[in-house]
């Protein structure tokens, strides 16, 4: 082939033109690949306590002492952390740069075509040479989108922006909500565990006086089934620390055997109005606000399958020479006719996705405003449960501890003990366990509105 088009001077005629002189210079500016392979192994622990460490850093700038990761640390800080350890987030970020390669993508001209072609007559008699064609044309179909595709696009990065910052806070207050679950049952454990040393004692106690002849079986019955009651309710309190704990490890991307101590949770005492908070989640939740950027992005679609019905044409130019040596040089256009086609397929699949994006956003706005009402109404309700146990248990257990004395005297009967110790612990735990779940499901509805608590009275 190399051989033909030396002889029919394609080449030099080609370079005579200087139409294809300007190539080699294109190549200049494209881009070069480079690998990145995967890595399959996890960071060592101290890599991660740097980044924590970091992290508590980066929000608390003003501190020049090293932070303590070992010390007792509050769901706000764990959220942030796992804000930036989270492995998954980490994946959703990179989402932000393929949004902003495409709004770079759709602001970029097309480029020209240049089609080449020539007729080599294989028996070349006298006066006939090589005939050639040479062409030069330009797109202009996608100059009338440009803009509808750049709104798109701009559109669409504002989605993703949204969606990934609502993303983070999803997994903070996730963070936040099973750092005070783990806090509340940690408290409870501690009671449960308090109660255990206590039957035991007194379990063992009436094991010997029986064997001495000072105790009756049942008086040792009574304490053994103490004993078991407390044991069941320990272990099971165990079991759920050690569930949220690994819970609390896999949200924040940790390893498993990474200690971590927790602060007591700020607890907001005043519940606000429902309708102010519905009102703040319908401007700052941010999932509601990449749904809008959404739907922006989807009527600009619209817009463009609209333009799209309209002919797209191409001009150019071309220059040729026939086997006679006839040499020719002319504009041309292409033009598509928009006979049965009409791009009415696209337009109805842009006005159903259009459709079925409104009737999304109308149903996670619906969605909202009923959690956010839910949760005020649970906060309400788990408000005047505490209230009386509040005053009464503390009552109970100073009760509990004189008739301890009482009954190690043998001044108050055991079953009457009993009766009170039992009753005492489980108010204790019942108020814990109130507790606990009036702090989730305030952290929830600072979920559910989208801004911490904090703001909630500094916006009008």
């Amino acid at each position: 082939m190399y051989s033909i088009f030396a002889r029919s001077g394609w080449w030099r005629l080609a370079a005579y033109h200087g139409r294809i002189a300007f190539l080699p210079l294109l190549l200049t500016g494209c881009a070069v690949y480079h690998p990145q392979p995967l890595r399959d192994h996890l960071p060592a622990m101290a890599k991660v306590e740097r980044q924590m460490a970091v992290a508590l850093r980066h929000d608390h700038p003003a501190s020049a002492q090293p932070v303590n990761l070992h010390a007792p640390l509050s769901g706000e800080d764990l959220g942030e952390i796992a804000v930036l350890l989270n492995p998954s987030l980490r994946a959703m970020r990179a989402q932000i740069g393929v949004a902003r390669a495409q709004v770079f993508a759709a602001g970029l001209l097309p480029d020209p075509q240049l089609a080449l072609s020539a007729d080599l007559p294989s028996n070349v008699a006298a006066g006939y040479t090589n005939a050639y064609s040479m062409g030069l044309s330009w797109s202009l179909a996608s100059l009338f989108t440009r803009a509808a595709n750049l709104h798109i696009a701009r559109a669409q990065e504002q989605s993703v922006q949204y969606q990934v910052a609502w993303q983070e806070w999803m997994v903070a207050n996730q963070t936040r909500i099973l750092a005070r679950q783990l806090y509340y049952l940690q408290k409870q454990e501690a009671v449960s565990q308090t109660a255990a040393t206590t039957t035991d004692q007194l379990y063992r106690i009436s094991v010997q006086n029986l064997r001495l002849g000072d105790a009756t079986i049942t008086t040792t019955s009574l304490r053994q089934i103490a004993w078991l009651d407390s044991q069941d309710r320990l272990l099971a309190l165990r079991r759920q620390v050690t569930a949220v704990r690994q819970d609390i490890h896999k949200v924040m991307g940790l390893p498993p055997n990474m200690p971590l101590s927790l602060r007591a949770p700020r607890i907001l005492r005043d519940i606000p109005d429902a309708a102010r908070l519905v009102t703040l989640a319908d401007a700052h939740r941010l999932d509601l606000l990449a749904l809008r950027a959404g739907y922006r992005a989807q009527e600009a679609r619209v817009r463009r399958a609209i333009l799209g019905q309209y002919p797209g044409f191409s001009i150019g130019i071309t220059r040729a020479a026939d086997t006679s040596n006839i040499q020719t040089i002319g504009p041309g256009v292409h033009l598509d006719i928009p006979l049965w086609n009409r791009n009415r397929g696209v337009i109805a699949e842009s006005e159903a996705t259009r459709a079925q994006l409104h009737a999304a956003y109308t149903a996670r706005l619906f969605q909202t405003r009923a959690d956010i009402t839910a949760l005020v109404a649970d906060l309400r309700r788990l408000r005047q449960e505490i209230a009386p146990l509040e005053q009464q248990v503390p009552q109970l257990q100073s009760a509990e501890q004189r008739l301890r004395g009482a009954a190690a005297e043998h001044n108050v009967t055991l079953i009457d003990y009993e009766a009170v110790r039992s009753q005492s612990l489980a108010k204790s735990l019942q108020l814990l366990a109130l507790k606990q779940a009036y702090a989730e499901q305030q952290a929830a509805l600072e979920m559910a509105v989208g801004l911490p608590w904090q703001q909630w009275r500094k916006q009008r």
